[in-house]
């Protein structure tokens, strides 16, 4: 009678040592990617709805550093338990809040030269300084917190 799991009726001394299979870790590596990417999408936006006179440095700052520090947090977290997966998907949030953060600070713009809303009181450079600065920081975090040897098989 055959025994499991090697369909053989050897007796072995002690137990197999299980070994992660390919649809594991493809679960495994995208979940942690969708977690990473969404979650921290979904932090660093938030305080620009609940701060929406961003025409300001100081909410700017504010909502920025209310959304950044948990989002960057989130980041690193992932990339530590999911990998490469998560620190890719770290940077998916990054990047498309980058894209959130340079359309509503635009916006603001904008609306300052229609004569809607108060000029800011910060440079025009910002519309893309600060999304560029947000994903080159989660860019660096992710490739720093990494674990070693996910991006080289070892020995090479």
């Amino acid at each position: 009678m055959a025994f499991e799991p090697l369909q053989t009726d050897e007796k072995l001394d002690r137990p197999i040592p299980k070994a992660r299979d390919m649809d594991g870790q493809m679960l495994f590596g995208c979940s942690g990617f969708v977690l990473a990417s969404v979650g921290s999408y979904l932090l660093s936006i938030w305080p620009f709805f609940a701060f929406s006179n961003t025409d300001r440095l100081a909410s700017l700052g504010l909502a920025s550093a209310l959304g950044f520090v948990p989002a960057f947090a989130l980041g690193g977290v992932a990339t530590r338990k999911f990998g490469l997966a998560g620190g890719c998907g770290a940077i998916a949030g990054a990047l498309t809040s980058a894209i959130f953060l340079y359309l509503r600070i635009q916006q603001t713009f904008l609306s300052a030269a229609a004569r809607q809303a108060p000029t800011p009181d910060y440079p025009a450079v910002l519309q893309w300084l600060v999304p560029t600065g947000w994903v080159l920081a989660v860019v660096l975090a992710a490739s720093l917190l990494l674990p070693r040897g996910e991006l080289l098989e070892e020995g090479d």
